[in-house]
């Protein structure tokens, strides 16, 4: 058992190489429609994605902020980015800076939980 990534496993369990139990997001892959999410085999509220996103320095000028957040959603919007992205079996989640903020506190905070109570220490 493992927990991979879609782009890295699809094409095997296409094959008939790997059985996919579950994925992990909060719903079904558009990839993968046919295989169940954690929560429904049986784990209601879990979710591990990965996500990816623009960050900039502290202090980045506002606008610079904005212009940067109205380039990225309208590249999510574009049938060649969204077709490209799919094929790695990534879903685009246009959203604002301060959602994205709240993305990464919020896993912050969730994930610190899991490292802690396992008792993992750094050297």
């Amino acid at each position: 058992m493992a927990f991979a990534p879609i782009p890295a496993t699809h094409e095997n369990a296409k094959a008939g190489r790997l059985r996919m139990l579950a994925v992990t997001s909060a719903v079904r892959s558009s990839l993968l429609p046919d295989v169940p999410t954690v929560a429904e085999q049986g784990l209601p509220g879990f979710e591990a994605v990965l996500r990816y996103g623009l960050v900039a320095p502290a202090g980045t000028p506002r606008a610079i902020i904005d212009r940067l957040n109205k380039e990225l959603n309208a590249a999510l919007t574009n049938d060649e980015v969204r077709k490209r992205l799919a094929i790695e079996g990534a879903e685009p989640l246009p959203s604002t800076p301060e959602q994205y903020g709240a993305d990464i506190e919020r896993e912050e905070a969730q994930w610190s939980k899991v490292v802690k109570a396992s008792g993992a220490k750094a050297e």
